[in-house]
């Protein structure tokens, strides 16, 4: 099957988000990411039109690896998010793994029912393990908690087929704001492949510019 563009990709995100302007209080997150030449990404609200059933409200940053949509490339589907929720919710393991699962439950369906085909997401998983994070930069946030997880689902965009994601996973709560974060990282590869490496100089990065 054809190759999705990343082009078609954000055209598709904004559809679905009901979202067509930055706001302007929201630029402080995009500007705390940094990413390699390549990389693309777009900004949605949360909960996004196509998972309205999420409670988790606030914005989300999703940044997309060059091969994101070559299924034959050893960055298919390899991606991150980061969400930035509102005051008020629990970032809970079980909360967490909640809005996941509706998150690419929603996503699935509206992109299958977008191609006039209905599709049952119901059984699809999404299972957190609780990790001890390495920092040795000392640059997490006091709180941070780390997962691993895997999402079992059906990748509706080049394949549609079962698929099977690995995501790390840090959540935390900024003590002056009351705001929650979200930094997840997404790939089908093993966790020791490249684009992990990758994705944890991202982050690491991004923390920096939190803490500046």
């Amino acid at each position: 099957m054809q190759a999705l563009d990343i082009r078609r990709f954000t055209v598709i995100l904004a559809i679905l988000s009901g979202m067509n302007t930055v706001l302007a209080d929201d630029l402080e997150l995009a500007k705390n990411i940094t990413v390699p030449a390549g990389w693309k990404g777009e900004q949605i609200p949360l909960p996004p039109s196509f998972a309205k059933e999420m409670q988790f409200k606030g914005i989300e940053e999703a940044r997309f690896s060059p091969g994101m949509f070559q299924e034959k490339s050893n960055t298919f589907f390899s991606y991150f998010f980061v969400f930035k929720i509102d005051p008020g919710s629990e970032l809970t393991q079980k909360n967490i793994e909640r809005e996941l699962l509706m998150y690419y439950q929603g996503l699935s369906r509206t992109i299958f029912n977008s191609r006039k085909k209905e599709f049952d997401t119901s059984p699809f998983t999404c299972k957190l393990t609780k990790v001890i994070p390495s920092d040795s930069q000392n640059i997490y946030p006091q709180g941070l908690t780390e997962y691993s997880a895997k999402v079992k689902w059906t990748e509706p965009f080049v394949t549609q087929k079962s698929q099977i994601l690995n995501l790390i996973i840090q959540a935390w709560t900024d003590k002056t704001t009351g705001h929650g974060y979200l930094f997840v990282c997404v790939s089908p590869q093993d966790f020791k492949a490249n684009i992990w490496q990758t994705m944890r100089d991202i982050r690491g990065k991004f923390h920096h510019n939190l803490r500046k």
